[in-house]
């Protein structure tokens, strides 16, 4: 899995400490303290960097190997993570030759590989990174970087949120749509003086997925549009009572960039409910015979000795960077269990990570114009 020379060597202590910040993407304080530390290290380092304020009081690091808001490489990480699941676990710690807690590997510790990466290259190339602050919430401040603050791209954007050995060259869009019924609520001994909304709506949701799964049915290779029901409330929690009003959430994964307009008529169509989208992200769809994004592929085999190209059903912050037009490519370590209980990280690949992107970053044109 290695490469005979790698200088690079993470900082496995800074990874420890920005682990034990518990920078859950709600808790804009403590994602804002993840922030500023991280800019101080890399200040330390030489590494020019700017904070940008977000009117909702996020505070979203960008850092470059020279000044100016537009690099010829635009790389995406992010500081926010999903709340811990178990007590001790912004606690990180190390177990059979692993390291594990929550953030090693969804994205604290490729943060920390990319840092070390802009100080080698700092004043030697014309990268730069993208700290987002809510990735696991949608990603809307890295958005609002790029669209209304300017820091873009002018070649290519990496993506530091994926699997090891593999460079994913597109995703599924996501779109968050609440389905909703409304009507009269009553006594559940008198039925018939309501409306049941709960019943309306699963119906009309049944109705619904009957339709969707028709025109859009499962491939071998999964890469279809699929709908599935997340959440579903109505109001208030007595058991005798009919609510006035029930919702349900459907998730969206969709390759086709109309599939959110489609899945919006389909439920005014066929059922009498309201329909409002929640959140909404694009699908990336980059061409993996792109030579730039062939390059990350050949520096990636060249260090790991391991590497091809896939596609992926999650979404990362790829999705902010479709309007720039250049090719994207997202890339990772080795870990497991993310979200989960026991999130896990070889710590081992990071090292290999920081190599990949230092040697690709540093000479572009000699890897992408390799056969």
């Amino acid at each position: 899995m290695g490469v005979s020379v790698c200088a690079f060597a993470t900082d496995m202590e800074f990874v420890k400490e920005l682990v034990a910040i518990p920078s859950a993407s709600a808790d804009i304080p403590q994602v804002n303290r993840a922030m500023r530390t991280m800019k101080a290290y890399l200040e330390k380092r030489g590494v020019w960097c700017v904070m940008e304020r977000h009117p909702k009081g996020n505070e979203i690091l960008f850092a470059a190997t020279r000044p100016g808001k537009v690099q010829d490489f635009i790389i995406a990480a992010h500081l926010d993570v999903v709340p811990a699941s178990v007590e001790g676990q912004y606690d990180m710690k190390y177990r059979d030759g692993k390291i594990v807690g929550r953030g090693v590997s969804d994205c604290k510790g490729r943060c920390v590989v990319v840092a070390e990466t802009l100080a080698r290259l700092n004043g030697k190339a014309s990268v730069g990174c993208i700290f987002g602050a809510d990735e696991e919430l949608g990603g809307a401040m890295t958005r609002w970087m790029v669209e209304e603050r300017g820091y873009r791209p002018g070649k290519m954007v990496i993506v530091a949120d994926a699997k090891y050995g593999k460079v994913f060259y597109a995703h599924k869009g996501h779109c968050v749509v609440r389905m909703k019924a409304k009507g009269r609520g009553g006594h559940a001994a008198r039925p018939w003086e309501c409306d049941d909304s709960i019943t309306r709506l699963v119906r009309g949701y049944l109705k619904v997925r009957e339709a969707w799964d028709a025109r859009h049915p499962a491939t071998d290779d999964k890469w279809f549009d699929s709908i599935v029901p997340t959440v579903m409330r109505s109001e208030g929690d007595v058991v005798n009572r009919i609510p006035r009003e029930a919702s349900i959430v459907i998730n969206l994964r969709n390759v086709n960039p109309g599939a959110k307009d489609e899945l919006l008529g389909m439920i005014r169509e066929l059922t009498d409910c309201e329909a409002e989208v929640v959140r909404y992200s694009p699908p990336v769809n980059s061409d993996p015979d792109h030579p730039l994004v062939r390059g990350v592929l050949k520096a990636m085999r060249e260090v790991c000795g391991k590497g091809e190209m896939d596609r992926m059903p999650g979404a990362t912050d790829a999705r902010c960077f479709v309007g720039c037009n250049v090719p994207i490519a997202i890339v990772g370590t080795l870990g497991g269990n993310v979200h989960g209980d026991d999130e896990w990280a070889d710590p081992s690949t990071f090292d290999l990570f920081g190599e990949l992107l230092s040697r690709f970053l540093s000479d572009p044109d000699k890897y992408a114009s390799a056969p």
